[in-house]
């Protein structure tokens, strides 16, 4: 009995550990930061890409029901705010401009993405 459990012990701590590598080594570079139900048991993603420590280079991206939005974002600890830089690009192929993509980002994004790279 104390046999099974150290074994099950030390397989779950070697899963836990390949886990953990495996997070470390992604190749992609974004960060989920937001998981918004659309509507019955549908989702969309939000994910930050770019410098998260430094705060540069930062795009907010959704994904999901609601279909492809990319928009460039700045993020300001000291305020907690996050705000559109420039234009974006919605469902892959559709310019939309710095105001019209601001709207997109509502109250509860903007917190999870400040609750997600500010200390």
């Amino acid at each position: 009995m104390i046999v099974s459990r150290l074994m099950a012990a030390a397989v779950l701590l070697s899963l836990t550990s390949f886990a953990s590598a495996q997070e470390e080594s992604s190749t992609d570079p974004r960060v989920l930061v937001y998981l918004d139900e659309v509507g019955g048991p549908y989702f969309d993603e939000w994910y930050l890409q770019g410098d998260t420590v430094r705060l540069e280079g930062l795009t907010l991206q959704r994904s999901g029901k609601s279909g492809e939005l990319s928009v460039p974002v700045a993020v300001n600890c000291n305020a907690a705010t996050v705000s559109v830089s420039g234009a974006g690009l919605v469902f892959e192929s559709m310019d939309i401009s710095a105001g019209e993509a601001q709207e997109y980002i509502i109250a509860p994004i903007a917190d999870a993405v400040i609750q997600k790279v500010c200390p």
